[in-house]
Order: C-alpha cells, then structure tokens, then sequence
C-alpha cells in the first residue's frame, strides 16, 4: 500500500473515533438539544483540523510531510476531547468552542511537531520521546487540561449528567468502533505495511485492550462490587490510549503487562475521583492522562530492543519522563489561562440571558 492511500486510510479511520466517542461521552455533552452538540462537535473537529493544516503551511517540513493529514485528524480528536472537560462545566457553545480551537493552537501544534516532526524544528530523531501514535499531543495533553479544569472548577461546574448514560449496546459499539479506528490509525502511522511490524502492531493493539478490561473490572469489583459494560468499555478505552505510544515497540507480554497495569490504575483513580466528587469527567484524566503515561514509561522499560530490559539503559525512560512532564506542565498552564477566559465569557453569557450563578 503506498503513502497516499495508507495516509488518508488512517486520516479516515482517526476521524470515525470522533463520532464513536461522541457516544461514549455523551453524559459529558449539552444535553438540551442533541442536534446543537453534534453541530459543536462539528465545528470545534473542523476548525482544529484546519488549525493545523494552516500552520502547517509555515514549515515546510511538516506540509510535505505523508503524516500531515492524518496528524490533522488527530489535531480533531484531540480538540473534540480538550472541549469535553469545559462542556462539563457550561452548557454554553461558545466557551467550548473557543477553548478548544485555541487549545488546538497553542497546546496540540507545538507538541505535535517536537513529538512528531522533530527535524522540522532542528530536534534530532533520536534524542525526543518514542510515541508512535501521538499519546504526548493528545492523550496526555487532553488529560493534563482536565485535570486542572476539573481542579479549579469544581465550584462552578453545571450539574452532572452522568446519568444520561447511552444503554449497554450502542455504548459496546461505540468503544468497538473506537478500537477499531485507532487500531487502523496505528498502522497508518507507521507509514508502511511490511511483515514484521504491521503484524506487531495488530496484535499489540489487540492485546493491550483486552487485558485493561481485566485490569479496570478487577478495580471496579474491588472498590464497588459492580461489574459494567461502561466498565468495560473504559478498561477498552484505557488499554488503546495506553498502547498508543508503543504498539510497534512491546512483545506480546510487554503489551499485555501494559494494558493491565493502566486498566488497574485508571480504574482506581477514576473511581476514587468520582466518589469524592461526583464527577464522571474524572475519566478524561484517568483513561488519558494516566493510562498513556503508563504506556510512555513502559516504554521506557519494555521497548523492544530500546527499554531498560534490553539495554540496560535508562536513557529512553529518562526521555519519555521529561518528555511528560514537560507536556502536563505545558497543556495545565495553557489550559489553565484559556479556562479563566472562557469561563468570564460563559459567565457574561449568563449575565446577558439574565441568568445567575
């Protein structure tokens, strides 16, 4: 398969993880008018993608680039998930709208160019983070702004719609379709279809999700004594964001192990978070920061002929730590600042319909 039909095969599959997610999250989302949500969705997925294609065209680099689309595709995802946390908080369109686009700009872009484009701005390959599937520009970007969001609004924050949950079977297709398309995505990235790592990637991405299952419902039995689809489907969820990074890179094993321990940690957190606070968007921080965090480190420790196991070397872990930390530092502050804004806005929206807080 050549480069143009492989690149927009994965742009595509990216793009249905929008939708598929939608579902998922949908206790997250303005429940007044269904048909507005899916139009902010829309625009918010739209105009990141664009975002990027637009500041694209300044590095060249990155614009003749075979990973440019479906990096776009991921600049949508990414926007689509950083405006989760603020339509938690306001059910109004145009904070949303506005965090995320700007979000896209100035948190998505430049981490996606140094993790994804390093020669582009004169960062050697060899010396930044190993993260095949963009899990630094998305996953732990995204659960980096929720956990300051979520820290700072917890006076603020609309009243929770968690019960506004989708029944067991849309939600199981949904998190299939999910799966599915990161799994394409994956291979996508690669740039190529061979016979060793294509296969890899496959059975990594298979394998990873099935044991974060086992990992998060172990959790869920121990702290509640439940066992549920939606469970189920955020152990799935966890184990893909946790195979992000590396699923060209770990043994079967390797790959199980990491899946597990993320099914095992994003469960207890999320659990914990959401009994304190009774807020389900704890899962944003959970199921995506912590569980590609996981994934990056195990990296660090596993990566097939490049971990610690392998070589007796801590350079990569070093790497993949810094290389996070310096992510959630970036993605809270910015966050942070952009939240205060959109909050003011959201609350002169409210002022304006004569609404009060």
């Amino acid at each position: 398969m050549n480069h143009p039909v492989l690149t927009i095969a994965c742009a595509l599959a990216i793009l249905a993880v929008i939708p598929a997610m939608s579902i998922q999250y949908r206790e997250f989302l303005d429940r007044t008018s269904l048909r507005k949500s899916i139009a902010l969705t829309v625009l918010i997925s739209a105009g990141s993608l664009l975002i990027w294609l637009l500041i694209s065209l300044f590095l060249p680099a990155v614009s003749s680039s075979p990973l440019e689309y479906p990096t776009a595709a991921l600049a949508a995802v990414a926007a689509f998930l950083a405006s989760l946390t603020i339509r938690d908080t306001t059910s109004r369109a145009l904070p949303a709208a506005l965090f995320s686009l700007v979000w896209t700009a100035l948190v998505f872009t430049p981490i996606a160019i140094v993790v994804l484009f390093p020669a582009s701005v004169g960062i050697p390959v060899t010396v930044g983070p190993l993260d095949l599937g963009g899990a630094l520009p998305v996953q732990v970007a995204v659960g980096a702004g929720a956990l300051v969001v979520l820290t700072f609004a917890r006076r603020w924050a609309v009243e929770d719609r968690s019960h506004s949950r989708p029944r067991s079977w849309p939600l199981l297709l949904s998190g299939l379709v999910t799966w599915a398309g990161w799994l394409l995505g994956f291979v996508g990235l690669e740039l190529t279809v061979d016979n060793v790592v294509t296969p890899r990637i496959i059975e990594n991405t298979l394998i990873a999700p099935v044991f974060a299952v086992v990992g998060w419902l172990i959790a869920q039995r121990i702290a509640s004594a439940t066992t549920t689809a939606s469970g189920a489907v955020a152990g799935m969820l966890s184990g893909v964001v946790a195979i992000s990074a590396g699923s060209a890179y770990f043994t079967p094993m390797w790959a199980a192990l990491t899946g597990l321990v993320a099914g095992l940690a994003a469960s207890l957190f999320v659990t914990r978070r959401i009994r304190k606070t009774r807020r389900h968007a704890w899962y944003l921080v959970g199921g995506h920061l912590i569980a590609a965090s996981i994934g990056l480190l195990m990296l660090g420790i596993f990566g097939l002929g490049l971990g610690l196991i392998y070589n007796g070397q801590l350079t990569l872990f070093q790497t993949q730590f810094l290389s996070i930390a310096v992510v959630v530092v970036w993605s809270g502050l910015v966050s942070l600042l952009l939240w205060l804004v959109v909050r003011r806005v959201a609350r002169g929206h409210l002022v304006a319909s004569g609404v009060s807080r």
